[in-house]
């Protein structure tokens, strides 16, 4: 199973989600600011890989983890997927999109603002991963129930 996780840009909260599914943060606590800075990944994506999936990791069951930035163009970048699937006959069961953009609060929205668009990397990316942390139930929520449903 190819599991891709997407949000804008491929930065924060897709990055996030991934990064639980695959156990490099905590599903039993709230994890520090420290710790989500230090996600591989986080803040880290350009406005040029926007469409591009990333893969992050295979999870202990074998499931491709994948993360992906699609901008606002999400119906026409699955389109485009679901066409090359087919073109390559790979089953579209075989992949799940899960759109972590949805989980986001206000924070992690201006975190992302001044970092990724205005280049104000040190307050954007603590301002995101703060957002971020308030919200950690939420993306614990969405990637619990993902595993559940891919196992």
């Amino acid at each position: 199973m190819i599991v891709i996780y997407h949000c804008y840009g491929a930065a924060h909260s897709s990055v996030l989600s991934a990064a639980i599914h695959l156990g490099y943060l905590p599903e039993d606590r709230i994890p520090k600011i420290e710790e989500i800075l230090k996600i591989q990944y986080f803040d880290r994506s350009s406005t040029g890989e926007i469409g591009i999936p990333f893969y992050y990791g295979s999870d202990s069951s074998g499931n491709m983890i994948y993360c992906q930035g699609m901008g606002g163009l999400d119906g026409v970048i699955k389109q485009l997927l679901k066409d090359v699937m087919g073109e390559y006959n790979i089953p579209e069961e075989s992949v799940i999109t899960v759109n972590s953009l949805k989980k986001v609060n206000i924070l992690v929205r201006i975190g992302g603002f001044l970092s990724r668009k205005l280049g104000l990397i040190f307050p954007g990316r603590l301002i995101a991963a703060f957002g971020l942390k308030l919200g950690y139930r939420r993306f614990l929520k969405t990637v619990s129930t993902v595993k559940m449903n891919i196992s």
